[in-house]
């Protein structure tokens, strides 16, 4: 169900549902230029495809008041300079953990953040989180792949598992059906034995009765 839901969301967020705004974002107890976007998927979700994406053209993403900053990146989408980009995902509300809001500031550096003076950066920046839709989607369903190999490993293993058991435990079994075998037969042994000792010590009880008996005159 949960793969179906994924690639619903594929195909809409390809399609254009969700539709990144230009507006300014508390950043340092100051509001700043830049954009965001909505997302139906939760925030550890978006904020691992984002830097799922950036780690894998070279960037990494550090800690900088409640960002995570990446600095002297470049991408194809925003055009041919290099920026300092700041991401911070927030979910929608403490309730609805199936949908949340990314926050992006973009800096020429020095934390200068750049605003509509800049119409082509921020037109390529919406277009930018716009695109970045799918390739959440396409995210999470790799996640959930992964994680549903995992599940079918585990599975497997312990199905080998049982099966080793089930073995180990059919040796028992025989060992123990040939133990009862075994002591079986050794108790007729034993019988016999018992039968054969038994039939000394009444010819032996007998031999001393018959010694005890007195003699006629």
């Amino acid at each position: 169900m949960k793969f179906v839901t994924t690639l619903v969301a594929i195909m809409l967020c390809s399609a254009g549902f969700s539709q990144a705004r230009y507006t300014f974002i508390e950043f340092k107890d100051a509001q700043k230029p830049g954009i965001q976007n909505d997302y139906s998927f939760s925030d550890k979700t978006v904020s691992d495809a984002i830097e799922d994406k950036l780690s894998k053209m070279g960037y990494k993403g550090k800690e900088s008041k409640g960002y995570v900053m990446y600095k002297g990146v470049t991408l194809p989408e925003l055009g041919n300079k290099s920026y300092d980009l700041y991401f911070k995902v927030d979910r929608k509300s403490k309730k609805d953990k199936d949908n949340s809001t990314v926050n992006m500031l973009i800096s020429t550096g020095n934390e200068n953040f750049v605003d509509t003076s800049d119409n082509m950066t921020i037109g390529n920046a919406k277009a930018f989180l716009n695109n970045l839709a799918p390739s959440i989607a396409a995210y999470d369903l790799q996640v959930q792949i992964n994680n549903q190999d995992d599940a079918v490993k585990k599975a497997e293993k312990k199905y080998k598992s049982l099966q080793n058991d089930a073995e180990d435990l059919q040796k028992k079994k025989k060992h123990l059906e040939q133990q009862i075998d075994d002591n079986i037969k050794a108790q007729r042994d034993q019988q016999a034995e018992l039968d054969k000792q038994r039939q000394l010590y009444d010819a032996l009880r007998s031999r001393q009765g018959n010694q005890s008996a007195p003699v006629p005159h």
